[in-house]
């Protein structure tokens, strides 16, 4: 039968899915303490740390896209994080006992989870999703972009063959081996809850589902550094190498820095030692905008590349210690394509005279492309720090951080950024395993009653900077 015909895709789609819930509600019966629970989150991460060599090898030579240190970096990274973030904490039976007077909170499974994943991070997506599902005792499908569907296949077999060893079932985690939109769009409706990691296209498809989902938001990180700043290599060589990693194809690396004009000399001299290739005639940034963006959407023969490859493509020679390209942009917002997200090893960086001036800037271009994402500054002074947090609307607002966060702050690990309204995702945090669950809550009546009738009616008296008074 034909693979395409509406007919086969739902009953492949079918199947997988009955095999999951099969391998769900063993685990979730079986499975009834932490431990045991928790030994399914470690295999399945160690298994991949092991093997992660081999697997970027795949992803590099599959999808064309990013380097081998940055895909082996990330897999061992994110395994690791990911299990020293779950490990220990409740996930099974009572999760909170009467932390609120009189109630406990029971954490039960969610079912089976559809997981959508990029062909910009391959692996990592899916044993980022994985560790979480096992966490909660649910299982997980992944819809693998094309691009990248045979290292999808190969990552999810290594997991398979993991939870075997410890003799849990493998359908716990499944991959559709032969990747299209039919068969994408079919487990978005048979799944109970999917997650999208990938574009705004399929980000857009979970959500119009039916089923409860968690997606992502388009990335565009600012990077506001205050012109009181004491080290500018710290930062220049932080920013650098975060823009630099994995050949600029994850959504958290710096696109745009904002330069107090009275030291754009010195930020240039501390990016050219952190290996910037810095890019000053006009008309060659003129000449990269338009290979880049030669329509409203990104060339894709630029993503992923590094900068020698780049070089070739813009027709420039570039020396082989340079890690990005890094050229000035004043414009901001939709005044110029080029303050958008880029996914390769491009840098932007602006100047300002006024430290509002920066703030209104990285501001703009966030709502023009990547509200609710992420975006650092590099200062010392609090009121300074807090005048950008309580504005600039991201989700993550780093201190002295790259804008991928630094692996030793307390935000919780995640592959699936959620960007809130801003972004139009349902979350403005980390994806973890706590929103993959269902909770019940068990109350039992107190001793004492909690309400009291008319007292509880406090009346509050104000005045206006007219003079009369509000009462509320």
């Amino acid at each position: 039968m034909n693979q395409q015909t509406p007919e086969y895709v739902e009953a492949y789609i079918a199947k997988l899915v009955e095999k999951a819930r099969v391998a769900q509600k063993y685990v979730e019966a079986k499975y009834t303490d932490q431990k045991s629970v928790d030994e399914l989150v470690r295999v399945a991460g160690k298994a991949i740390y092991d093997n992660a060599v081999a697997l970027g090898q795949e992803a590099v030579a599959e999808t064309g896209m990013g380097d081998l240190m940055g895909k082996v970096g990330k897999m061992k990274i994110l395994s690791l994080r990911h299990w020293n973030f779950m490990k220990g904490r409740p996930s099974v039976g009572v999760i909170d006992d009467f932390s609120e007077p009189g109630v406990r909170v029971i954490a039960k499974p969610i079912g089976v989870l559809g997981s959508v994943t990029p062909s910009t991070n391959p692996v990592a997506t899916i044993i980022g999703n994985a560790m979480m599902a096992f966490k909660t005792r649910n299982a997980i499908i992944i819809a693998p972009h094309p691009a990248s569907a045979k290292g999808a296949v190969h990552t999810t077999q290594i997991i398979r063959d993991a939870l075997e060893t410890i003799g849990a079932p493998a359908d716990l985690i499944q991959c559709i081996g032969e990747p299209s939109i039919a068969m994408t769009n079919e487990l978005l409706k048979q799944a109970d809850v999917n997650i999208a990691t990938g574009g705004a296209g399929m980000v857009k498809a979970v959500y119009s589902s039916g089923k409860p989902a968690y997606g992502v938001g388009q990335g565009n990180c600012q990077a506001i550094v205050d012109e009181d700043y004491d080290n500018f290599e710290r930062a220049a060589a932080t920013i650098v190498a975060n823009r630099a990693f994995d050949q600029g194809v994850p959504c958290t690396g710096e696109q745009t820095m904002h330069v107090p004009a009275g030291r754009e000399e010195e930020m240039k001299a501390a990016l050219r030692k952190a290996g910037a290739f810095i890019i000053e005639d006009q008309s060659v940034i003129d000449h990269i905008r338009e290979i880049v963006f030669p329509g409203p959407m990104i060339n894709r023969a630029v993503v992923g590349k590094n900068v020698q490859q780049l070089g070739e493509i813009f027709g420039l020679k570039v020396p082989a210690e340079a890690k990005v390209i890094c050229f000035k942009v004043q414009a901001k917002g939709a005044e110029d394509i080029l303050c958008k997200e880029i996914l390769c090893p491009i840098l932007r960086y602006t100047t300002y005279e006024k430290f509002e001036d920066a703030v209104d800037t990285a501001i703009t271009n966030l709502e023009n492309e990547g509200a609710g994402h992420s975006s650092s500054i590099w200062s010392k002074n609090e009121d300074r720090i807090l005048y950008v947090a309580n504005l600039i609307p991201v989700g993550r607002f780093h201190i002295e951080q790259p804008t991928m966060g630094s692996a030793n702050n307390a935000i919780a690990p995640t592959v699936t950024i959620g960007c809130g309204s801003w972004g139009n995702n349902s979350i403005s945090e980390n994806l973890q395993y706590y929103h993959l669950m269902n909770v019940t809550r068990v109350s039992t009546e107190l001793p004492t009653p909690i309400i009291h009738a008319e007292e509880d009616w406090d009346v509050y008296e104000m005045r206006s900077e007219w003079g009369q008074k509000v009462r509320y």
